[in-house]
């Protein structure tokens, strides 16, 4: 089970992020609801003399999480100190993800959330007292996650074109409103920038898997990446993100460079203008918006040759008796990129069409046949 340490100033956003990831059954220890529940105030509303239950309710959730260590976890902590943050990982044996906000972005929060007057002062202590680095973190550390990150999910298609380990991912899909009521706008991504693939679920402390280079239009923003077919990390993470399929969800780190509050489909959102994206991972679980991976050029182009035109006619008999569609070629962005708008919006997957699955079926009993011939 996954633990998560969710660290940052006060108004950085770490209980909404929190709230729209975490699943039933996780843990989640916020000081705020705690400190609400035991004093009978209102929300962010603070009396220093309850703060010694609030601290004894939190040391007893974390020693029960220490002795319970497939239990999935969220623990939200304001410390400014670094060595808490170190402290807290090692103990529940957890990613820190710390989320990035200035002093001015943080007061008008504060502000606009009507948050009591003292918090400017919460507020200016965090930025006068803290040591965290967010570099040192993100280069080092145990899994850890700098600055901010999104989820995003989709379906695959197989081109038989293209170097083994090479793909097309579309992580980004612009004016939307995506899960964190941001809207990512044109523009807001460096094309050419080169990323890093990491190891699935962002664990920073295995070598990289892979890497890319960002490209955009005025719909969406894709990374067209290689994973490192000669390493057994690289070879394994395409093997899963191609049999996952429609399942495969990706996430991406990222730094906000540029940004502002304002209105989108009558909803107060934060409107992305600018971003440096850090790296890009394959993840178990998500909630993205109008995202989908596009293509993994696998091993098919290597094996054609193996490949005779009775087997491809056998497969393609068999598949038309289980349910697929002969389909022409197309080559339209229209097809799927937009999609239904309101279903996305809703975080649902959509499924591949008849071309992909044909695709993947007739890639999946090339794999299948191959291995069959190397059994002794």
């Amino acid at each position: 089970m996954k633990r998560f340490v969710v660290a940052g100033p006060p108004c950085s956003g770490k209980s909404t992020y929190v709230a729209e990831r975490a699943q039933p059954g996780d843990v989640v220890y916020d000081y705020d609801t705690v400190h609400q529940v035991l004093s009978g105030l209102a929300a962010h509303q603070h009396d220093q003399r309850i703060r010694p239950y609030v601290l004894a309710a939190r040391d007893a959730v974390l020693n029960a999480l220490a002795n319970a260590p497939d239990q999935a976890a969220w623990v939200i902590t304001s410390s400014p100190k670094s060595a808490e943050l170190r402290r807290l990982q090692g103990m529940l044996d957890a990613d820190v993800i710390l989320l990035s906000v200035n002093r001015e972005e943080a007061q008008k929060r504060a502000e606009d959330d009507n948050r009591p007057p003292e918090w400017n002062g919460y507020i200016d202590n965090w930025f006068d007292s803290t040591d965290i680095d967010a570099e040192e973190w993100l280069r080092g550390g145990k899994s850890t996650m700098n600055k901010q990150m999104k989820i995003v999910s989709g379906p695959i298609t197989f081109k038989a074109d293209g170097e083994p380990g090479e793909f097309k991912a579309i992580f980004s899909t612009f004016n939307v409103i995506d899960l964190d009521r941001d809207v990512t706008l044109p523009g807001a991504f460096r094309d050419g920038q080169n990323v890093r693939v990491s190891y699935w679920g962002h664990r920073w402390d295995d070598l990289p898997v892979g890497r890319g280079t960002i490209q955009s239009d005025e719909k969406e923003a894709w990374i067209n990446g290689q994973f490192f077919m000669d390493t057994e990390g690289g070879r394994e993470t395409h093997q899963t993100v191609k049999n996952l399929g429609e399942l495969q969800e990706w996430s991406y780190g990222f730094d906000v460079l540029e940004s502002e509050s304002g209105r989108f489909e009558d909803q107060d959102v934060q409107f992305l203008r600018k971003l440096d994206v850090i790296e890009v991972s394959p993840v178990m679980l998500g909630a993205g918006i109008g995202t989908r991976t596009e293509a993994i050029k696998s091993l098919r182009k290597a094996l054609e040759a193996e490949i005779s035109p009775e087997m491809v006619q056998e497969w393609h008999d068999m598949m038309v008796s289980l349910g697929a569609k002969c389909v022409e070629d197309d080559d339209s962005d229209d097809q799927g990129e937009g999609g239904d708008q309101d279903q996305a919006r809703k975080g649902e997957s959509r499924a591949p069409d008849p071309s992909t699955l044909a695709e993947r079926f007739a890639l999946e009993l090339t794999c299948l046949q191959i291995e069959q011939m190397e059994v002794p």
